[in-house]
Formats: C-alpha cells, structure tokens, sequence
C-alpha cells in the first residue's frame, strides 16, 4: 500500500456539519470544484491552511451508512473535547476507554450530522 491520499465526509446536512466542527476544531471550509463535472456541493477542509480532506453533500438517492471508516484525532485533554463536542450539539457514544498500558485512551463521539469520529490520547485523565 502507499498511503492514503485522501479522505472525504459525506453528509445530506454539510452546513451543519460545518458549523459543528468550526466550532470544536477551528476547521475552515472552502468551497471547491463548483465548475467540475463532480456534480456536487464539495468543500475543502482546512486547519491552519492546511488541507485535511474533504466535504460532500450526499445525494438524495444516498442511503446513509451504517458502516465505514472511522477518523480519530489525537488530542491532549481527552475530557475538554468531550465538553465540547457536547456543549456544540455532538453525542458522545463512548468516554475514555483505556486500551491497556499508561499511554492508550480513546474515545468516540457522534456529530450532528451523525457522522462518528474517535479520540485518541497519550494523556491521563484530567482532574
């Protein structure tokens, strides 16, 4: 394998979507491929200028997923994330978990658009 290249959301609500994680990740939204054969509202995500991936909204016709890949961000204070995640309207479907060793907690949140997302740290818990 080389790698992964690219990684893309899609969601019926990208507005909302946008609106959460500006929010929680200071993430920025630039609208992209407007005159591509695409054929879709796509987004560029950014975090300090910095491209991560991308933002699609999904067709109509679109199912959603119940399955998939699922994104985790490392982060430093596992419990602040998850105070804010929930104070912008996200769920959280489960708090630090250890993984066993002193340097593996995760925890796993839901967005509003019900996308799910990890969270990854080396960190203890807060007090």
């Amino acid at each position: 394998m080389n790698g992964i290249v690219w990684w893309e959301i899609e969601t019926a609500d990208p507005e909302r979507f946008q609106s959460f994680h500006t929010a929680l990740w200071s993430w920025a939204f630039e609208p992209a491929f407007a005159d591509t054969s695409l054929g879709a509202d796509y987004w560029i995500i950014k975090a300090d200028g910095v491209t991560l991936g991308g933002l699609q909204r999904s067709l109509e016709s679109t199912q959603p997923s119940s399955g998939g890949t699922r994104i985790y961000f490392e982060i430093d204070d596992l419990e602040a994330a998850f105070v804010s995640i929930a104070e912008n309207g996200g769920t959280i479907e489960r708090h630090r978990t250890e993984l066993g060793g002193d340097d593996r907690w995760f925890g796993i949140y839901r967005d509003p658009t019900g996308t799910s997302f990890g969270l990854w740290t080396a960190n203890p818990e807060n007090p």
